[in-house]
């Protein structure tokens, strides 16, 4: 798995490309942190070009959502991929972390 980091202003896009397994998943995580330490206001995951993701990369993404929404921040999945789309309409946590056209207003 590789991340590719665009930060514009304080809103941060993690381009997430291959299969995201344990290990990925702690990258990600770590990725995620520095977005969080440097003050990051909104972070979205791009998941345009992820073809999989692990239990332990959804619970990234799910911690770190509620730690953000608690500081009402944002953190959301940007364009996942039809595999990761069905992962998660699957562990039913769609609705919460996929971005929908009206959260980057």
């Amino acid at each position: 798995m590789a991340i590719t980091k665009t930060v514009s202003g304080d809103n941060y896009e993690l381009l997430l490309r291959g299969r995201i397994d344990g290990a990925a998943a702690n990258e990600l995580e770590q990725d995620v942190l520095g977005a969080i330490k440097a003050g990051a206001q909104a972070i979205f995951i791009n998941l345009s070009q992820a073809e999989w993701i692990c239990s332990a990369g959804i619970r990234v993404l799910l911690q770190y959502y509620r730690q953000m929404k608690a500081s009402n921040k944002v953190l959301l999945v940007s364009r996942p991929s039809p595999g990761i789309l069905e992962i998660l309409e699957m562990t039913g946590f769609k609705d919460l972390i996929v971005e929908s056209t009206q959260a980057r207003a």
